[in-house]
């Protein structure tokens, strides 16, 4: 059987899945039903570093031009005057998203990585201290960035279909490439020639990347694949792509009446239960008046003889 070398790994295995499961016995558990991380909830996680940390917090935003005369920095007051009462307020108060990351810096100004958070080089400036490591760096972009994420995917499977061995992005580089006149025939002859006829007239018309492949989690983000690592990415032509996403929406209808099967399961054995209580409860009831009624004819009985 023909084996896959899984990407930075470099761990040979049958299947991507059989090579994930591996990997995750060797690497720190990770699992989220979220795509991809969000600037606020990064912003959320710095602001609760630099608090523990007795620090402060700084905008990261990248230099260009305009900036590098001044400083990319912005720091705050320090997090045990300021993030007690107003953290909430201090995250909504910062600029959008487009305006940088915030990170964490601790008590003696050292910036704190927005990945691991954990201490950063103090040399250059606040955008190239971002991160402890190439590693973590790596790790961040691909949890926070789709573009990022569909460069590395291409860089390491050149964008051939982990299913069918379609060479996609070769396919829309050369569909891209020729006479709009040609595009059809082009397509006909392909594994795509199954797509809709809408989406196939959009491709002849203006084709982009992501008509024809897309970047699909080995473990699926609603099984806690999401903001994963290389290693649980792989290359899916758009037909292939389809078939898992239906595939998949089908397993997850089937979790969502099994899990309704066994709460209306549940319910019932709960409502049986409490109906097989019922003649229990009873007989209880006309044991304790029976007894009630032997008490008070013996009191009487003694009432009587001492008259």
């Amino acid at each position: 059987m023909k084996q896959k070398l899984l990407r930075r790994s470099g761990l040979l295995c049958h299947s991507p899945t059989l090579g994930l499961q591996q990997l995750a016995a060797s690497q720190r558990p990770h699992s989220s039903t979220k795509r991809y991380i969000s600037k606020d909830e990064v912003a959320q996680a710095s602001l609760s570093k630099a608090q523990r940390e007795g620090g402060s917090v700084r905008l990261v935003t990248k230099e260009n031009f305009f900036t590098k005369r001044r400083s990319a920095a912005s720091l705050t007051p320090p997090a045990s005057e300021s993030l007690d009462e107003k953290s909430c307020k201090t995250v909504e108060e910062r600029p959008s998203s487009e305006s940088g990351y915030l990170q964490a810096v601790d008590s003696e100004g050292v910036p704190m990585c927005l990945s691991c958070h954990q201490s950063c080089s103090t040399t250059g400036g606040a955008w190239d201290t971002r991160f402890c490591s190439h590693r973590c760096q790596e790790e961040f972009q691909l949890r926070s960035s789709q573009t990022y994420m569909r460069s590395r995917v291409l860089e390491a499977e050149q964008g051939i279909c982990q299913h069918c061995g379609l060479h996609a992005h070769d396919l829309f580089l050369k569909v891209r490439d020729a006479p709009p006149s040609q595009r059809k025939d082009m397509l006909e002859s392909t594994w795509l020639a199954q797509l809709s006829l809408k989406q196939l007239n959009e491709m002849i018309r203006a084709p982009v990347e992501g008509d024809f492949w897309q970047v699909d989690h080995i473990r699926p983000v609603y099984s806690g694949g999401g903001q994963c690592s290389l290693d649980n990415l792989q290359t899916l032509c758009t037909v292939c792509h389809k078939a898992r996403t239906a595939q998949q929406a089908k397993e997850r209808s089937q979790m969502r009446k099994s899990v309704a099967a066994s709460k209306v399961a549940s319910d019932i054995s709960s409502a049986i239960n409490v109906f097989a209580s019922v003649p229990l409860l009873q007989s209880r009831l006309n044991r304790l008046h029976s007894n009630t009624a032997h008490s008070e004819r013996h009191m009487a009985k003694i009432s009587w003889a001492n008259i």
